[in-house]
Protein backbone atom coordinates (compact mmCIF):
# COMPACT_ATOMS: atom_id res chain seq x y z
CA UNK A 1 0.00 0.00 0.00
CA UNK A 2 2.60 2.20 0.63
CA UNK A 3 5.23 1.47 -1.97
CA UNK A 4 2.25 2.12 -4.38
CA UNK A 5 2.71 5.74 -4.06
CA UNK A 6 6.33 6.00 -5.00
CA UNK A 7 5.50 3.58 -8.07
CA UNK A 8 2.46 6.27 -9.30
CA UNK A 9 4.95 9.06 -8.68
CA UNK A 10 7.15 8.06 -10.91
CA UNK A 11 4.69 7.23 -13.79
CA UNK A 12 3.58 10.71 -13.51
CA UNK A 13 7.31 11.85 -13.36
CA UNK A 14 8.40 9.92 -16.99
CA UNK A 15 4.44 11.36 -18.25
CA UNK A 16 5.63 14.85 -17.61
CA UNK A 17 8.51 14.28 -18.38
CA UNK A 18 7.38 12.56 -22.25
CA UNK A 19 5.15 15.93 -22.74
CA UNK A 20 7.49 18.22 -22.20
CA UNK A 21 9.91 16.74 -24.40
CA UNK A 22 7.81 16.81 -26.52
CA UNK A 23 7.12 20.57 -26.36
CA UNK A 24 10.31 21.64 -26.03
CA UNK A 25 10.82 19.45 -29.71
CA UNK A 26 7.98 21.69 -30.91
CA UNK A 27 9.58 24.83 -30.10
CA UNK A 28 12.55 23.83 -31.51
CA UNK A 29 11.21 22.84 -34.79
CA UNK A 30 9.38 26.45 -34.82
CA UNK A 31 12.28 28.34 -34.43
CA UNK A 32 14.11 26.16 -37.28
CA UNK A 33 11.37 27.04 -39.40
CA UNK A 34 11.19 30.66 -38.53
CA UNK A 35 15.12 31.41 -39.59
CA UNK A 36 15.71 32.36 -43.02
CA UNK A 37 18.04 34.66 -44.82
CA UNK A 38 17.63 37.18 -47.27
CA UNK A 39 19.37 40.01 -49.30
CA UNK A 40 19.11 43.69 -49.73
CA UNK A 41 21.28 45.77 -52.37
CA UNK A 42 20.83 49.23 -52.87
CA UNK A 43 22.15 52.13 -54.90
CA UNK A 44 23.16 50.54 -58.11
CA UNK A 45 22.74 53.44 -60.23
CA UNK A 46 22.78 51.73 -63.43
CA UNK A 47 23.57 53.99 -66.66
CA UNK A 48 26.95 55.92 -64.61
CA UNK A 49 30.12 54.03 -65.10
CA UNK A 50 30.52 50.89 -64.65
CA UNK A 51 27.47 50.37 -62.63
CA UNK A 52 25.83 47.98 -64.88
CA UNK A 53 29.17 45.82 -64.76
CA UNK A 54 29.44 45.85 -61.06
CA UNK A 55 25.71 45.08 -60.94
CA UNK A 56 26.18 42.29 -62.85
CA UNK A 57 28.84 41.02 -61.05
CA UNK A 58 26.81 40.89 -57.95
CA UNK A 59 23.82 39.44 -58.89
CA UNK A 60 26.13 36.48 -59.89
CA UNK A 61 27.68 36.17 -56.63
CA UNK A 62 24.07 36.44 -55.16
CA UNK A 63 23.25 33.79 -57.33
CA UNK A 64 26.14 31.59 -56.25
CA UNK A 65 25.66 32.13 -52.10
CA UNK A 66 25.36 28.60 -50.61
CA UNK A 67 22.22 29.24 -47.95
CA UNK A 68 19.28 29.66 -49.47
CA UNK A 69 18.29 33.47 -50.08
CA UNK A 70 13.90 33.81 -49.40
CA UNK A 71 14.22 37.04 -51.16
CA UNK A 72 16.03 40.11 -52.14
CA UNK A 73 14.99 43.20 -51.97
CA UNK A 74 16.54 46.60 -54.01
CA UNK A 75 16.16 49.47 -51.63
CA UNK A 76 16.15 52.39 -54.44
CA UNK A 77 18.59 54.24 -56.76
CA UNK A 78 18.04 51.36 -59.35
CA UNK A 79 18.71 53.91 -61.86
CA UNK A 80 21.30 56.78 -61.91
CA UNK A 81 19.20 59.43 -64.38
CA UNK A 82 15.52 57.95 -63.86
CA UNK A 83 13.18 56.11 -64.98
CA UNK A 84 12.95 58.66 -68.22
CA UNK A 85 16.16 56.87 -69.41
CA UNK A 86 14.67 54.43 -70.84
CA UNK A 87 17.32 52.58 -72.19
CA UNK A 88 19.24 52.09 -69.28
CA UNK A 89 15.76 51.36 -67.54
CA UNK A 90 15.85 47.74 -70.12
CA UNK A 91 19.47 47.07 -68.92
CA UNK A 92 18.47 47.43 -65.53
CA UNK A 93 15.88 45.04 -65.46
CA UNK A 94 17.49 42.86 -67.22
CA UNK A 95 20.61 42.53 -64.98
CA UNK A 96 18.37 42.32 -62.11
CA UNK A 97 16.27 40.03 -63.02
CA UNK A 98 18.92 37.22 -63.24
CA UNK A 99 18.74 36.84 -59.77
CA UNK A 100 17.26 33.36 -59.07
CA UNK A 101 15.63 34.85 -55.22
CA UNK A 102 12.62 36.51 -55.75
CA UNK A 103 13.15 39.84 -56.41
CA UNK A 104 11.47 43.36 -54.94
CA UNK A 105 12.13 46.89 -55.45
CA UNK A 106 11.26 50.27 -54.06
CA UNK A 107 12.00 53.70 -55.78
CA UNK A 108 14.72 56.09 -54.99
CA UNK A 109 15.10 59.57 -55.54
CA UNK A 110 17.43 58.99 -58.97
CA UNK A 111 14.28 56.50 -60.11
CA UNK A 112 11.59 58.82 -59.61
CA UNK A 113 12.58 62.65 -60.39
CA UNK A 114 9.78 65.41 -59.00
CA UNK A 115 9.54 67.01 -61.80
CA UNK A 116 8.53 63.88 -64.01
CA UNK A 117 7.06 62.19 -61.14
CA UNK A 118 3.95 60.64 -62.76
CA UNK A 119 5.50 59.81 -65.88
CA UNK A 120 8.47 57.85 -63.98
CA UNK A 121 5.96 56.47 -61.60
CA UNK A 122 3.94 54.74 -64.33
CA UNK A 123 7.50 53.39 -65.49
CA UNK A 124 8.60 52.44 -62.97
CA UNK A 125 4.93 50.37 -62.00
CA UNK A 126 5.43 48.77 -65.42
CA UNK A 127 9.00 47.27 -64.71
CA UNK A 128 9.69 46.94 -61.33
CA UNK A 129 6.27 46.67 -59.27
CA UNK A 130 4.25 48.92 -57.30
CA UNK A 131 4.84 51.89 -54.90
CA UNK A 132 4.39 49.69 -51.87
CA UNK A 133 5.20 46.04 -51.42
CA UNK A 134 3.99 44.01 -49.36
CA UNK A 135 5.40 40.17 -48.51
CA UNK A 136 5.28 37.25 -45.79
CA UNK A 137 8.35 34.79 -45.26
CA UNK A 138 7.28 32.16 -42.38
CA UNK A 139 6.06 34.17 -39.46
CA UNK A 140 7.41 37.48 -40.76
CA UNK A 141 5.78 40.42 -42.70
CA UNK A 142 7.78 42.16 -44.97
CA UNK A 143 6.69 46.04 -46.17
CA UNK A 144 8.33 48.25 -48.78
CA UNK A 145 7.26 51.74 -49.20
CA UNK A 146 8.41 54.35 -51.74
CA UNK A 147 8.70 57.50 -48.93
CA UNK A 148 10.16 59.70 -50.89
CA UNK A 149 6.70 62.05 -50.77
CA UNK A 150 7.79 62.23 -46.75
CA UNK A 151 11.28 62.90 -47.22
CA UNK A 152 11.12 65.54 -49.65
CA UNK A 153 7.87 67.00 -48.35
CA UNK A 154 5.81 66.79 -52.09
CA UNK A 155 2.53 65.58 -53.05
CA UNK A 156 1.64 62.72 -55.17
CA UNK A 157 -1.62 62.45 -56.69
CA UNK A 158 -3.44 59.50 -55.87
CA UNK A 159 -0.79 58.44 -53.41
CA UNK A 160 -0.64 58.84 -49.85
CA UNK A 161 2.48 57.17 -48.39
CA UNK A 162 1.67 57.70 -45.01
CA UNK A 163 -2.20 56.25 -45.52
CA UNK A 164 -0.89 52.83 -47.31
CA UNK A 165 1.70 52.31 -44.94
CA UNK A 166 -0.50 52.62 -41.62
CA UNK A 167 -2.73 50.14 -44.12
CA UNK A 168 -0.01 47.38 -44.57
CA UNK A 169 0.86 47.47 -41.03
CA UNK A 170 -2.75 46.61 -39.54
CA UNK A 171 -3.08 43.85 -42.08
CA UNK A 172 0.02 42.03 -40.75
CA UNK A 173 -1.67 42.24 -36.97
CA UNK A 174 0.85 41.35 -34.11
CA UNK A 175 3.37 39.36 -36.66
CA UNK A 176 6.88 40.73 -36.49
CA UNK A 177 7.68 43.23 -39.74
CA UNK A 178 10.51 44.39 -41.59
CA UNK A 179 10.10 47.72 -43.20
CA UNK A 180 12.32 48.85 -46.27
CA UNK A 181 12.89 52.04 -48.24
CA UNK A 182 15.14 54.54 -49.82
CA UNK A 183 16.02 57.70 -47.81
CA UNK A 184 15.94 57.17 -43.53
CA UNK A 185 14.18 59.72 -42.13
CA UNK A 186 17.69 60.70 -39.72
CA UNK A 187 20.14 63.35 -40.58
CA UNK A 188 23.21 62.61 -43.42
CA UNK A 189 27.27 63.08 -42.72
CA UNK A 190 28.95 63.58 -45.25
CA UNK A 191 31.37 65.79 -45.99
CA UNK A 192 32.56 66.14 -42.70
CA UNK A 193 29.60 68.09 -42.13
CA UNK A 194 25.78 66.70 -40.50
CA UNK A 195 22.62 67.39 -42.70
CA UNK A 196 19.27 67.64 -42.03
CA UNK A 197 17.31 64.73 -42.43
CA UNK A 198 12.98 64.80 -42.78
CA UNK A 199 11.15 67.50 -41.73
CA UNK A 200 10.29 67.02 -37.79
CA UNK A 201 6.64 66.95 -38.14
CA UNK A 202 7.22 63.42 -40.65
CA UNK A 203 10.14 62.28 -38.73
CA UNK A 204 7.80 62.28 -35.90
CA UNK A 205 5.06 60.70 -37.79
CA UNK A 206 7.21 58.00 -39.11
CA UNK A 207 8.44 57.28 -35.69
CA UNK A 208 4.85 56.99 -33.92
CA UNK A 209 3.11 54.90 -36.85
CA UNK A 210 6.29 51.99 -37.05
CA UNK A 211 6.34 51.93 -32.88
CA UNK A 212 2.81 51.25 -32.80
CA UNK A 213 3.20 48.38 -34.06
CA UNK A 214 5.84 44.91 -33.99
CA UNK A 215 8.23 46.19 -36.62
CA UNK A 216 11.68 44.70 -35.20
CA UNK A 217 13.62 46.43 -38.41
CA UNK A 218 13.85 49.12 -41.12
CA UNK A 219 16.04 48.89 -43.64
CA UNK A 220 17.27 51.64 -46.19
CA UNK A 221 19.82 52.88 -48.52
CA UNK A 222 20.74 55.75 -50.00
CA UNK A 223 23.79 57.37 -47.50
CA UNK A 224 26.20 55.14 -49.79
CA UNK A 225 27.57 54.22 -46.30
CA UNK A 226 27.01 51.61 -43.38
CA UNK A 227 25.07 52.80 -40.47
CA UNK A 228 22.98 51.95 -37.58
CA UNK A 229 20.46 54.60 -36.46
CA UNK A 230 17.12 53.80 -33.86
CA UNK A 231 14.19 55.05 -34.39
CA UNK A 232 12.38 55.22 -31.41
CA UNK A 233 12.82 51.59 -30.37
CA UNK A 234 13.57 50.20 -33.50
CA UNK A 235 17.01 49.69 -35.49
CA UNK A 236 17.41 51.40 -38.29
CA UNK A 237 20.17 49.39 -40.88
CA UNK A 238 21.13 51.56 -43.72
CA UNK A 239 23.52 49.82 -46.14
CA UNK A 240 25.89 50.60 -48.29
CA UNK A 241 26.10 50.92 -52.21
CA UNK A 242 26.27 48.73 -54.92
CA UNK A 243 27.95 51.49 -57.23
CA UNK A 244 31.40 52.50 -56.03
CA UNK A 245 30.71 56.08 -56.56
CA UNK A 246 32.02 57.66 -53.69
CA UNK A 247 34.77 55.70 -53.52
CA UNK A 248 32.75 52.83 -52.00
CA UNK A 249 33.88 49.81 -52.70
CA UNK A 250 30.56 47.60 -54.36
CA UNK A 251 28.86 45.61 -51.40
CA UNK A 252 25.41 43.80 -50.93
CA UNK A 253 24.33 42.77 -47.66
CA UNK A 254 22.67 39.13 -46.10
CA UNK A 255 20.27 39.15 -43.71
CA UNK A 256 19.80 36.10 -41.06
CA UNK A 257 16.35 36.30 -39.40
CA UNK A 258 16.35 34.13 -36.30
CA UNK A 259 14.70 34.48 -33.03
CA UNK A 260 12.64 37.89 -34.08
CA UNK A 261 16.09 39.74 -34.41
CA UNK A 262 18.40 40.16 -37.30
CA UNK A 263 21.71 40.06 -38.30
CA UNK A 264 24.27 41.00 -41.45
CA UNK A 265 27.02 40.73 -43.06
CA UNK A 266 28.35 42.54 -45.80
CA UNK A 267 29.61 41.46 -48.56
CA UNK A 268 31.54 42.45 -51.38
CA UNK A 269 32.41 42.49 -55.09
CA UNK A 270 34.80 39.51 -55.53
CA UNK A 271 37.55 40.05 -57.91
Amino acid sequence: MFNAKPEKTKIVVVVLFIILCFQLYGQEIKTEDNHFYFVQITDTHIGKGTNLEITQNLVQQINELPMEIKCVIHTGDILQDGMSDTINVIKAFAALEKLEAPLYYIPGNHDIFQEHVEKEINIFQEYFGDLIVEMDFEEVSFIGLYSDPIAYSFSVEGYDPFLELENALKRTGDKPVVVFHHIPSVESFYNNTMHDGWENENHNRWEKTLNSHNVVAILAGHFHSDELHWIGEIPLFVASSVTNRFGRQPSFRIYEYKNGKLSYRTQYESE
